[in-house]
């Protein structure tokens, strides 16, 4: 009756040894436990020239199932002026369809707002992982300014059940734009859609 107590403890504790090896083994061989998503300008700060038109990128870091975005923003009419929105190649760069809602412009005394800025994909059932960029939006610099910033607010993201995504912002959503006369042009990507005109035979 001992020797059967003691084969059962045996096994038991056998039982526990291997258990405790395998969760061992599992957790060192799993990656890092999940990153914030973190979403912001990239790069932070720009020094354009005077009369320029430019881009400011909006980036996302370490994103799960990314299916949506939204976000306002506001800038200084000041010193510059709205000219498009363009998507990012993060949630397309699969050849997915999406559809852009393009932001409504609110003018106030001192800043004017970009409302509600969108976008979504399409016609797919996952979304985007890792990191990428979003949006560009495009300005003119009307001014020279030592520094004015343009602030990304009330920040949506979504992943394909239409479930918002907890992120953190990258230096508090702004963006600080240097407008100066004699800054050497910025030189820029080009990005977005390639447009065709048609052509026209005589």
């Amino acid at each position: 009756m001992v020797r059967k107590c003691l084969s059962i403890l045996l096994v038991g504790l056998i039982a526990i040894a291997a258990l405790v090896f395998l969760i061992h083994v599992t957790a060192a061989a799993s990656p890092n436990p999940a990153v914030t998503p973190k979403i912001g300008c990239n790069p932070y700060n720009l020094t354009v020239k005077t009369g320029q038109t430019f881009y400011i990128t909006v980036a996302v870091s370490d994103t799960t199932d990314l299916y949506a975005w939204q976000l306002d923003a506001t800038y200084y009419p000041d010193y510059l002026e709205y000219v498009r929105l363009v998507p990012g190649n993060h949630l397309r760069s699969d050849g997915t369809s999406y559809y852009l809602v393009k932001p409504g412009i609110v003018t106030g005394t001192t800043t004017n707002e970009m409302r509600l800025a969108a976008y979504t994909r399409l016609s797919k059932n996952s979304g985007a992982d890792g990191s990428g960029n979003i949006a560009h939006f495009f300005f003119r610099a009307l001014k020279p300014s030592s520094g004015t910033n343009v602030t990304l607010n009330d920040i949506i993201l979504v992943d394909r059940n239409a479930l918002e995504i907890t992120k953190s912002l990258i230096n508090t959503g702004r963006c600080r734009v240097i407008i100066s006369d004699s800054a050497a042009e910025l030189n820029q990507d080009v990005v977005g859609e390639l447009e065709f005109l048609p052509v026209i035979r005589h």
